[in-house]
């Protein structure tokens, strides 16, 4: 396969461990743990924001072309326009937008798994979901006058908790995520789920996994011996979801790419409850090797791109010819089920 979705999945662990955010004290409001994240308010916001330590000639060169990807005016597009933006304007935007700190004596372990004492979060306005923006130094762009590196967000994180008897609404969130993506034109690199003591080999099946918005319609996948001969079975990916939710250790992940960024949402089954956890990682901020310029790189994460959509189009094709081939599911009937 051309585009070769492990190595952009480890790509993409990468991105996303955690870095110090900075942030400056705001008065401490009191949190709840439903609805979705605000809207966006911004128009294209971003993809012009350049100046002479971020863009041609630096190794920070943000969004160098048209972005792939479709605007559009969502829960992940209000965090993305958060990202690629110098660490003084950030927290203005996020004072103006109405977040405020969480104070050190309200972190919780759910949202703050590492019990990092370096890491800040901020309550959404609406009180709905924790968010973690993540700055970075970026030591790969000329200094400023004053010697010093200049500071950008990088990546967001936020965090849903749902009780675990509110499982619909679980469904409602990770379907309404692919709704998103969708809408955004992005590649649905992953989608799969597991639990403790799960069977891959189990019927019904107890695993999902699919790759591509193609694979998802088709569902999952095993194979078993039946009478002495192999005989194979398709279920559809929410249908093993809705059985396996609530099992121990229960985590579901989806994940998708672009041109320019990363989208990941990880679900899983903890003790408070279901944890919701939403990233958007800026691709193009990530270091570079020395002599490589974003507007050298840009090209490659465009046909990687294209490649992956073409291949997920194809795949529709393969799917019918198969010996075992699988009844697609309609794919607007697939995201408006929740």
């Amino acid at each position: 396969m051309k585009f070769n979705y492990l190595f952009s999945i480890v790509l993409f662990i990468g991105f996303c461990l955690p870095a110090q955010a900075q942030t400056a004290k705001k008065k401490p409001v009191k949190a709840t743990t439903t609805a979705t994240a605000a809207r966006s308010k911004a128009e294209k916001m971003g993809y012009a924001r350049t100046n002479k330590y971020w863009g041609p000639g630096t190794y920070y060169c943000y969004a160098p072309g048209t972005p792939k990807n479709k605007m559009a005016d969502n829960a992940e597009t209000a965090m993305r326009d958060l990202t690629g933006i110098f660490d003084t304007d950030l927290y203005k935007e996020l004072a103006k937008q109405g977040f405020t700190e969480v104070p050190k004596k309200e972190v919780k372990s759910w949202f703050n798994e590492s019990k990092s004492k370096d890491v800040t979060y901020y309550y959404s306005p609406d009180k709905s979901y924790v968010l973690q923006p993540s700055v970075k130094d970026m030591y790969n762009s000329p200094a400023m006058e004053t010697g010093k590196y200049a500071y950008a967000s990088d990546y967001m994180a936020r965090y849903v908790l749902l009780p675990k008897a509110d499982s619909l609404k679980v469904l409602a969130a990770v379907w309404q995520f692919m709704r998103d993506l969708n809408e955004m034109k992005v590649v649905l690199a992953t989608f799969g789920s597991n639990f403790k003591n799960a069977d891959p080999k189990a019927y019904p099946i107890q695993r999902a996994g699919s790759t591509g918005w193609t694979s998802m319609r088709a569902g999952t996948f095993v194979l078993k011996m039946v009478d002495g001969k192999p005989r194979g079975y398709w279920e559809q990916n929410d249908v093993i979801i809705r059985r396996t939710m609530g099992m121990t250790d229960f985590d579901l992940l989806v994940m998708g790419m672009e041109t320019d960024y990363w989208y990941s949402l990880r679900v899983r089954l903890k003790k408070e409850g279901y944890v919701l956890a939403y990233n958007i990682v800026a691709s193009n901020m990530k270091d570079l090797e020395p002599g490589n310029t974003w507007v050298k790189e840009y090209p490659k994460h465009v046909t990687e791109y294209t490649t992956a959509v073409k291949m997920d189009k194809d795949n529709i094709e393969v799917y019918k010819k198969a010996p075992l081939p699988p009844v697609l599911a309609d794919f607007d009937k697939l995201l408006i089920k929740y």
